[in-house]
């Protein structure tokens, strides 16, 4: 019972750690770390890092595919793919009333 109590704490301490580096992270460095530890885990491991961490299981997949391809589709000096992310939004200029 003492053994179950000290590895759920010690796990429950695994979580914080997790969340607390994830917090230091970019978008790009999550999603990799993600898929590392989610393959260090094993079967259940992108669940259980997307549950940890927030990201989508969609994310966590990706970036253990991209590590399982040794980052070749990876940009290097980029956080995101060209194209990828939110458009560019365009400054509207108000109209001069001719008044």
């Amino acid at each position: 019972m003492q053994e179950a109590a000290q590895s759920e704490c010690e796990l429950n301490r695994w979580h914080e750690q997790v969340k607390l580096v994830f917090s230091q992270l970019d978008e790009k460095q999550r999603r990799l770390v993600a898929g590392l530890l989610s393959n260090t885990v094993g079967r259940g491991g992108v669940t259980l890092l997307s549950l940890i961490t927030g990201l989508d299981r969609k994310t966590v997949r990706r970036g253990r595919d991209e590590l399982d391809n040794d980052l070749e589709d990876c940009p290097t000096g980029r956080v995101r793919r060209p194209g990828a992310g939110r458009p560019p939004v365009e400054k509207k200029v108000p109209a001069s009333s001719g008044n």
